[in-house]
């Protein structure tokens, strides 16, 4: 309770755009629940938008995500973004949900559609969900809420182009370039869309100081680090700035800052005062000022 009393006000007084929380319903660490984290959020704060990131979407009901989340964007005047993805890294949890892992693509896809029938009312049915034709009550602000995808892969970025927004992870400039070009090709614009990106980032004295706690916190998410560290943001807050300003140019529009640890609040602190400032008047070709988004 206290760490998201103390991610609330740091969002709201430090200017972050997005506080973010993650999401499983079974892993080996600790984790609240996504819903419950983000409706708090909301509540402590009055100025910045909260979401997931990102839910995985095929081990829920899509009538209980939408009613829940249209209930958080009418509770927080409509400050909420709904993060979704395919998940499946983590056997357990879909044992325990009784879904099938393999189908994730598919129930990912449907829920999606099924999220728009219940917000509109629309009569509708697929293979998973189906809706009477009724739309959840009150409804979302603005009629439905944000969904933003997560993922790299092929599938996943046809399915964002069917959404709001990307939010890409693990993946170079040259990437999330592609993507954003796949994404324009497949929606004829990118109009009222958000390419966004999320940065394990460490800032420290030194690039080597901060590369140590940069695989440190690889090896704890069980990934490798001599693989990885060339999509995280690591070293003095112009070395972050520069790697940064390297997706900037590729299209990205936001960064979600994620800076686990103990001393994530410290982190958020620099980011907001030593990075963000370097930052303002960077643009991207897609428009939009980048960088004002934390996860803990």
């Amino acid at each position: 309770m206290e760490r998201l009393r103390e991610a609330a006000t740091l969002g709201d007084e430090y200017g972050f755009d997005v506080l973010w929380v993650g999401d499983h319903l079974l892993y080996p660490t600790p984790i609240l629940d996504s819903a419950v984290s983000v409706a708090l959020l909301g509540s402590m704060t009055e100025r910045v938008n909260v979401g997931t990131n990102v839910l995985q979407l095929p081990l829920r009901r899509p009538i209980d995500v939408a009613k829940t989340y249209a209930t958080i964007s009418h509770l927080t005047g409509g400050r909420v973004i709904l993060g979704i993805g395919v998940g499946g890294e983590y056997t357990p949890e879909w044992e325990a949900a009784g879904v099938d892992p393999r189908r994730r693509g598919k129930r990912c896809d449907e829920a999606i559609d099924a999220l728009k029938w219940y917000w509109d009312g629309q009569r509708a049915e697929g293979e998973y969900a189906t809706s009477p034709g009724v739309a959840v009550a009150p409804p979302p602000v603005g009629g439905h809420v944000p969904i933003w995808v997560g993922g790299r892969s092929g599938a996943a970025v046809r399915r964002a182009a069917r959404c709001d927004g990307t939010l890409n992870m693990w993946v170079s400039p040259a990437r999330c370039a592609a993507i954003r070009q796949e994404v324009i090709e497949a929606r004829g614009g990118a109009e009222d869309f958000t390419f966004g990106l999320e940065l394990l980032t460490r800032i420290d004295d030194s690039k080597d100081l901060a590369r140590r706690s940069i695989h440190q916190s690889l090896r704890k998410l069980d990934l490798d680090p001599e693989a990885l560290e060339k999509y995280t943001a690591f070293g003095t807050p112009e070395d972050v700035v520069e790697c940064v300003q390297e997706y900037v140019e590729a299209g990205v529009q936001h960064v979600s800052f994620y800076v686990p640890g103990p001393d994530w609040s410290d982190q958020a602190r620099a980011l907001a005062t030593k990075v963000m400032p370097l930052l303002e008047g960077l643009e991207s070709p897609a428009g939009s000022d980048p960088c004002d988004e934390v996860r803990q």
